[in-house]
């Protein structure tokens, strides 16, 4: 039965191919544009989207998610009442201050009242209501906004909060944000899905016109539009269909209907590759290939997975497993998915523990069903062993001085490469500094040298320096031990002699000064 709902499945998504939009159809007359898959974050299609371009009124999307984080926290509810100042009484009846929807000096608005009035008719003074209540002042609460920029990842410079004039930010980046508040604070919905809002006697219809006058688009439920001379036509749009989002980010479109008439296209496609995308991960097969025999401990072995069965890409998160565990360096949350595409897991097993090594590949889609390949390889059991010397079997030296020690490593286990914890220790304990938790053996041969200084203050007599290989806590190695005695030797004393130039030299003096000859006649 589920390979009928499968098949069933991907002949329609074949059947749809034929009537979807394909991108070079598209009349969008956008300088820049974006469209996102809501649910993985995945580009769908894109123009000049990394060009940084005025938002005009879409800047409020930033305003209106700092407002939301202010409600998480607990400072702001949806009733606290917001006093309105002189500066925000008189921008609310300032046409230079696009959406001019009146506010009364003195008076207080609920944050729900004002935050429909900033995601629905676009009211700037509404905006610098809520900053100047949250910040203090408006310049305090932009600082803010880019501070959050920042944090979110997205590429934008603001300069006010309502967008009246010029900010500065990236189709990309607005689509991002866009998703960040829909993920993070999903009741901005309830808002910006209304067609209209009333206030104070006065029915202000929302300025995304596919929620209203320009007719209903299926699914859509907001977000915001954006208009001013520097920025052209702007509008950001989101709809849900059979529980899939498309995000499309529309930047300095030529005319009010045109951004629309953009918009409806850019989601007709993105909701088409949508359909391919999700046939691609529903048909996906993955097989791993060029897999060893089997595996040695401590030797380097490399496994590849092949991804097949599909035509079109699409992004999921991957992850390589050993032994049910991830291994780390080898998983991507944003894997990029393409066909016959081939992912190679390089790593290296230390466990003998275990008669096999079990391998995984795991590719996971954005509504958490699995695509995977598993493979058991054995294990030989067949622990590495090496045999070696010091240049020195003991040594005397003195405290202050140094004695170089060189060790030389050999084995017959036949690998070409493995890197095992080493260190060289003095009287069995590990010296500062010469610990080396891979050190590398190449072709079964290694040398390691340390130089010793002995302390000025060494107790004289027998102490033991050590060049260690493995550990008694691995498995698969036979720790490798060399070692050598030194004698640490006190120096003899030194009695300097001093001359007594006063007294008559002795017999023993006379001895040592060598008899004066006589000259012959």
């Amino acid at each position: 039965m589920k390979k009928r709902v499968v098949s069933c499945f991907l002949m329609v998504c074949v059947l749809l191919s034929v009537c979807l939009p394909s991108a070079g159809a598209l009349d969008v007359r956008a300088a820049s544009y974006f469209v996102m898959d809501a649910q993985t974050g995945e580009e769908l299609l894109s123009d000049d989207a990394d060009v940084a371009r005025v938002p005009a009124s879409m800047t409020k999307v930033m305003t209106a998610y700092i407002i939301y984080q202010e409600l998480e926290k607990g400072t702001l509810t949806m009733d606290t009442p917001v006093l309105i100042s002189h500066n925000v009484a008189v921008k609310s009846r300032d046409s230079n201050y696009p959406m001019a929807v009146p506010l009364t000096e003195g008076a207080t608005y609920t944050v729900e009242t004002l935050l429909n009035l900033i995601m629905i008719p676009s009211a700037s003074a509404s905006c610098i209501a809520m900053a100047e209540h949250i910040s203090g002042t408006e310049a305090a609460f932009v600082q803010r906004m880019n501070a959050t920029a920042r944090e979110l990842g997205v590429t934008a410079t603001y300069y006010n909060c309502h967008g009246a004039q010029p900010n500065y930010v990236t189709a990309r980046s607005q689509a991002k944000l866009t998703k960040r508040f829909i993920d993070d604070y999903p009741a901005i919905l309830d808002i910006t899905s209304k067609s209209g809002y009333s206030f104070n006697g006065r029915y202000y219809n929302n300025t995304n016109h596919l929620l209203n006058t320009m007719g209903p688009y299926e699914g859509l439920d907001g977000f915001k539009t954006g208009t001013i001379s520097a920025a052209g036509y702007c509008v950001t749009t989101t709809a849900e269909r059979n529980g899939r989002r498309v995000i499309s980010v529309v930047l300095k479109s030529t005319s009010d209907a045109q951004r629309f008439r953009d918009s409806r296209q850019l989601l007709d496609y993105g909701f088409a590759e949508i359909a391919r995308r999700d046939a691609a991960r529903a048909s996906t097969v993955i097989q791993l290939t060029d897999t060893p025999a089997s595996v040695r401990p401590y030797e380097p072995f490399q496994v590849s997975a092949q991804l097949t069965g599909f035509s079109n890409a699409y992004v999921a998160k991957a992850q390589w497993y050993v032994n049910g565990t991830a291994v780390s360096g080898f998983g991507n949350s944003y894997f990029q998915a393409q066909p016959n595409k081939v992912s190679t897991l390089d790593t290296t097993l230390y466990d003998m523990s275990r008669d096999t090594v079990d391998v995984s590949f795991i590719l996971t889609m954005f509504d958490g069903t699995e695509k995977r390949a598993d493979l058991s390889i054995p294990v030989e059991q067949q622990p590495l062993e090496y045999q070696g010397s010091l240049n020195i079997r003991s040594a005397q030296v003195y405290p202050g001085k140094e004695l170089t020690v060189t060790a030389d490593l050999s084995g017959a286990n036949d690998i070409a490469s493995v890197s095992l914890p080493a260190r060289w220790q003095w009287d069995g304990q590990d010296i500062t500094g010469a610990v080396n938790p891979a050190f590398q053996i190449t072709n079964d041969q290694a040398h390691s040298t340390y130089t010793l200084r002995i302390p000025a203050d060494a107790q004289p007599g027998q102490h033991e320096i050590r060049f260690v290989v493995g550990d008694e806590s691995l498995t698969g190695v036979v720790p490798c031990v060399l070692s050598a005695v030194v004698e640490v030797v006190a120096p003899e004393p030194q009695v300097e002699e001093v001359p007594d130039t006063d007294s008559e030299p002795t017999s023993e003096d006379n001895e040592s000064v060598p008899p004066t000859e006589t000259p012959e006649e």
